[in-house]
């Protein structure tokens, strides 16, 4: 994972290029919407962007902290906890949904990434329409299903095999554009039941044939479906729509969203590092691996093996990560906003060239709308699913006691609970004592060909996690991480520990009242005044 400063240094929203941009013009943004369209604008549109002004305002109210022995202040301020326009909010879901998922709900097992691209006009419909996102991911997990089924009774095995895969819905593409596309991480293999045992069999890796015949299956039965709901007339083209000149305000940010808009060329002169950068993505895929069939793309060619639980982390994360990068932002001379897209060796990188308005509706049509969930499960990693309970990672027996991440308050960035202990050196790693008979792997120790070497089961976590997570202190048992636990499992910054003396912090007042917030803050700026500038956090 990526480290920062062992101090805690609060965000400023209010210095940067994309706050000033909703501040400034959102407004004519929405005044230009209503003026331009008839119908009522949509109310989640106008939420995001009134939300993203009061996130991170301390004049609307923050969490004051103060260390126990030397009385170092440190403020956090309410976040507002949108889903598409804040970078802070949508990093901070993805590091915590990555956690949850490591954590909880994928056991230890093989991965493989399927990544699924739609035609322009099918990507239009699965940003609009939820209902046409929704079948194209469940067809989709279901050809996954299937494949991994028949490959499991080629390898000879008989009795009923159960495969699962999560699938992330990712709306943007590279460039600040509109692009529905699939990112699913499968199971890479099957579980079968052995009488009352369950056990993991590894799957090997997809032919280039395979993979064609996953998105020409894919392809009919979207095609199918999309003839019975009448949003395609043609047999011959599934990419043709049977909407209405009349189209809803969503369709007409999608449209803005999709469109190629103005691409330059600039001097690449602020030598800041992508906050997106961290991340890790995995590398492009090659030739062999990537496989089209009527303007549907797929390529699968990122695998993670079975104990490597960082490494599943941080491919969860690349698929949960936020639509643009803020350090990308950059406003020109003339009041213009530039994206970059590309970097360039020679000192001038490519960038989409906007005015506001353009930049905030490109903004606004990556918001998710909603009943539109980014995050599926199918198979048996579903909700649901029978034999879910029984391949889901857990802590060890003698690790159920440890202190969880229970889920953060939701008007809040700062810490419910307690800060927690550092665990103590001396009492070594944490193993499990007893492992369930009922989820065996021996894949990998025949893969080694060492008799009697012992292979954790997938539904425990390795002592090697467990250290990675401070012997299950930093456990996330729900995809809302409290953010101090948060910071700590991502970054290695301890926030309950003063920067100063190395305290205890604790939290002093909850200020909601705009009056009080900004006695508060007087206050605190008269001891600026008097301390050294290190004694006020805020």
């Amino acid at each position: 994972m990526a480290r920062l400063a062992p101090t805690y240094l609060p965000r400023k929203p209010h210095e940067t290029v994309l706050y000033h941009l909703v501040k400034d013009h959102g407004g004519e943004f929405l005044q230009y919407a209503r003026d331009a369209y008839d119908g009522p604008l949509p109310r989640y549109v106008e939420d995001e962007l009134r939300g993203y002004l009061r996130c991170g305002d301390f004049a609307r109210g923050f969490v004051h902290l103060q260390c126990t022995d030397c009385r170092h202040d440190l403020l956090v301020a309410f976040s507002c906890r949108n889903r598409g326009l804040c970078p802070s909010c949508a990093g901070r879901r993805m590091a915590g949904s990555a956690a949850h998922l490591v954590d909880r709900v994928v056991p230890a097992v093989p991965i493989r990434q399927y990544v699924l691209s739609f035609p322009f006009e099918l990507s239009l419909l699965a940003a609009t329409k939820p209902d046409v996102l929704r079948a194209l991911a469940r067809i989709h997990g279901e050809e996954l299903a299937r494949h991994s089924r028949a490959a499991a009774k080629r390898a000879g095995l008989v009795g009923k095999t159960h495969p699962g895969s999560v699938c992330f819905v990712q709306r943007f593409g590279s460039s600040l554009n509109l692009h529905v596309h699939l990112h699913v991480c499968a199971l890479d293999g099957v579980f079968t039941e052995d009488a009352d045992a369950l056990r993991f069999v590894p799957a090997a890796p997809p032919t280039r044939a395979e993979l064609s015949a996953i998105v020409e299956r894919v392809y009919a039965r979207a095609v199918r479906w999309l003839k019975k709901k009448r949003y395609i007339t043609r047999d011959d083209e599934a990419n043709e729509s049977n909407d209405t000149p009349q189209r809803a305000f969503e369709e007409l940010l999608a449209l803005t969203g999709t469109q190629r808009g103005t691409m330059e060329k600039l001097r690449d002169d602020t030598g800041e590092k992508d906050d997106d950068d961290a991340l890790d993505a995995p590398p492009a895929p090659r030739t062999q691996d990537a496989v089209k069939h009527m303007g549907f793309n797929l390529h699968a060619g990122e695998r993670i093996e079975a104990h490597d639980d960082l490494g599943r982390e941080r491919l969860f994360r690349y698929a949960l990560r936020p639509p643009f990068a803020l350090s990308r932002l950059r406003r020109l001379a003339d009041g213009r906003i530039a994206y970059r897209v590309k970097k360039s060796a020679r000192g001038r990188a490519r960038c989409r060239v906007m005015t506001p308005v353009e930049c905030i509706a490109r903004l606004c049509a990556l918001i998710p709308p909603p009943r539109y969930p980014l995050t599926r499960f199918h198979g048996v990693l579903a909700p649901r699913a029978k034999l879910r309970p029984r391949i889901v990672p857990k802590l060890p027996q003698n690790a159920q006691s440890a202190p969880r991440a229970q889920p953060a308050p939701r008007d809040s960035d700062a810490p419910s609970a307690p800060p927690l202990s550092p665990p103590k050196r001396d009492d070594g790693p944490i193993v499990p004592r007893e492992l369930p008979l009922g989820a065996h792997v021996l894949a990998l120790a025949a893969t080694l060909a060492l008799p009697g070497v012992e292979v954790p089961a997938p539904n425990v976590l390795s002592a090697a996690h467990l250290t990675r997570i401070a012997g299950g202190l930093l456990y996330a048992a729900t995809s809302r991480v409290p953010w101090a636990l948060l910071l700590r499992r991502c970054f290695d910054v301890d926030v309950s520990r003063c920067a100063r003396c190395g305290g205890n912090v604790r939290v002093r007042a909850v200020v909601t009242d705009p009056a009080v917030a900004a006695d508060i803050l007087a206050s605190l700026a008269n001891k600026r005044a008097r301390d050294p500038p290190s004694a006020v956090g805020a």
